[in-house]
């Protein structure tokens, strides 16, 4: 008998893609509501004050590796108002902001100004050599401008090692607006180090200031355009333009397989019904037999879903502009935390949805373990991690009130909406009504060649969208793990859907090759291709460590690959559940099409 595939109410059905668009308006409207926000302008007078805050040091190679800017014996804070109230997506990138000394006055030239007088012993001499040897940067603000210095200076060949004692400021205003702030050491007034030799040194500065006509609003363009060379900018066109051929290669491909080979299968059915079935079509009474270990296929789902709809939502907030006028990428870290925040009810919803219709009982355990999937390894990542950078001295460890803060949040916010979102799904979610009738004894799988068994299919799954990205992630990582900004946000978000479709092909493809097979197992093995893709990414982050970056450190180290298994693992539950949810609609397709007895 035919069984029709399962059928939904209308108004239902509407009424659940209306909620399933709420979500996501609501979280850009919030995040975009935030950020305008933050992104006020001020206005000075004459004479009047602005402090030089400054912020983190950390060495050239190793942007992970950051300390207080005081960490090294320098002039200290100002006494009267030294550590500056800032929020917790300051606290999360190192930031550690305090008022100086330096008192730079709007629109009053600075001829010469005493700043401090240092005494150093022949630890701290040492302590300013390692420094220096390291190539240890500070970087500091004014008027919300970033100012990036280096410590000092080495002479490689001789083994000499020379401090910067005397800063010269140099700005730029438009009326009442500051508009660049440019800092140049003076190389007469470096004074030189010697290991074990205690010394004395004055630190001083000047400044001076320089009517402009840029506009207040283009201040920040200096500072986040991506400096490429016009090569580098034809790689990345040729990487897009690969990239899209690929996806109408596969695209066409997957096209051939529904429009000819699954026609044909279809007529030779129709033709002659009393020919003995072969091939897909075998498997009607399997193809939608459950799987095992439910709960945890469905809380992968969840958790994809949830991170989908995260990288969509920050990706078009970057490709509106939203993160224009971050320089230290802080706005960009707290709007992830925000948005995740706000759509664990996704997770909870789909979770408890797939779990709902692949016949789940243990509701509690699918919550819990929805719960805890993505976020308990990403905690214990971080926990170790932070341990490390404690012990290091580092500001990249989170302080207390951002542990508290980020836990309250979850617990008051992102908890009861993932639990919301579950018991939603359980009480108004459908069962599958599967257009095939499942036989009690599975059918057995028959053996297969060896390039066509789980691994090779794996290595394809991963490869193909990988080779579609690759050039991209390259640009991508020195961002991350460097020191430019990136802001093609518009490429990136192209890339990010091609590599959805890719990824949505290639599963649908070998899904209909294993099937072809006799192989009727394709739950997880469409999980498996589908996420195959965030290994080739762990390992090309293992080569750019160690021959594209001159990072190194155990604390560096950790943090590097720390980090990049935590992105890797949110790559392959967002892939996972694209490669699951292709396959399945692909599946529910091709078999509501034929007759079964």
């Amino acid at each position: 008998l035919h069984t029709p595939l399962c059928q939904t109410h209308p108004d239902t059905h509407h009424h659940l893609i209306i909620m399933s668009h709420i979500p996501l308006l609501v979280l850009l409207t919030l995040s975009l509501l935030i950020l305008s926000i933050s992104s006020s302008s001020t206005t000075h007078t004459q004479f009047s004050q602005i402090p030089l805050i400054a912020d983190k040091i950390w060495p050239k190679k190793n942007p992970s590796e950051s300390y207080n800017y005081f960490y090294l014996p320098v002039c200290g804070p100002n006494e009267d108002q030294s550590m500056i109230s800032q929020g917790f997506y300051h606290d999360i990138t190192g930031s550690r902001r305090t008022n100086t000394k330096y008192d730079i006055r709007f629109g009053v030239d600075i001829e010469f100004q005493q700043l401090c007088r240092k005494s150093y012993g022949a630890k701290d001499v040492q302590l300013l050599i390692h420094a220096i040897k390291n190539h240890f940067y500070a970087l500091m603000y004014y008027d919300d401008l970033p100012i990036k210095h280096a410590f000092g200076a080495m002479d490689v060949t001789q083994k000499r090692h020379f401090l910067n004692t005397h800063l010269h400021f140099h700005l730029t205003y438009n009326g009442p607006h500051v508009i660049s702030v440019h800092v140049t050491p003076d190389k007469n007034r470096r004074v030189e180090l010697r290991q074990g030799e205690p010394l004395t040194i004055e630190y001083s500065y000047s400044a001076t200031w320089e009517k402009t006509s840029q506009r207040y609003h283009n201040r920040l363009d200096k500072y986040i355009e991506m400096r490429l060379f016009p090569e580098e900018i034809e790689i990345q066109w040729f990487s897009i333009i690969n990239s899209l051929i690929l996806v109408v290669v596969l695209t066409s491909f997957l096209a051939f397989i529904m429009m000819r080979i699954l026609h044909r299968d279809y007529q030779y059915y129709i033709d002659d019904e009393d020919k003995d079935e072969t091939g897909w079509k075998l498997l009607h009474a399997d193809i939608f037999r459950f799987p095992s270990h439910v709960n945890l296929l469905s809380s992968i789902l969840g958790n994809g879903s949830q991170l989908l709809v995260l990288a969509f939502s920050f990706l078009l907030l970057a490709v509106l502009g939203a993160y224009y006028p971050d320089y230290s990428n802080r706005t960009m870290y707290g709007s992830l935390i925000i948005i995740y925040s706000l759509s664990t009810g996704i997770c909870g919803f789909m979770s408890a949805n797939y779990y709902k219709k692949l016949g789940g009982e243990k509701w509690v355990a699918n919550i819990l373990l929805s719960t805890v999937l993505f976020i308990g390894p990403v905690f214990l990542v971080w926990c170790m991690l932070n341990t490390i950078a404690i012990s290091y001295s580092s500001s990249a460890a989170f302080p207390f009130k951002v542990i508290a803060g980020l836990t309250t949040l979850y617990a008051l916010v992102s908890f009861p909406l993932q639990l919301t979102g579950g018991i939603t799904a359980k009480n108004f979610c459908s069962e599958l009504n599967a257009p095939c009738r499942t036989k009690q004894v599975p059918r057995q799988i028959p053996p297969t060649h060896w390039y066509k068994n789980a691994t090779a299919q794996f290595i394809i799954s991963g490869l193909l969208p990988f080779s579609a990205i690759y050039i991209e992630l390259y640009y991508v990582f020195k961002s991350m793990w460097g020191h430019i900004v990136y802001t093609p946000f518009p490429i990136l978000f192209l890339v990010f859907l091609i590599l959805v479709m890719v990824t949505s092909c290639i599963t649908i493809a070998m899904t209909y090759l294993q099937i072809s097979q006799e192989d009727h197992e394709w739950w997880w093995r469409s999980i498996w291709n589908g996420g195959a893709s965030s290994v080739f990414i762990f390992a090309y982050s293992v080569f750019f460590f160690f021959f594209e970056s001159q990072m190194h450190g155990f604390l560096q180290f950790t943090f590097f690959f720390g980090y990049m298994l935590m992105i890797c693992f949110a790559f392959f539950l967002m892939m996972s559940s694209v490669g699951f949810v292709s396959s399945l609609t692909f599946l529910l397709r091709i078999y509501r099409g034929i007759k079964t007895d």
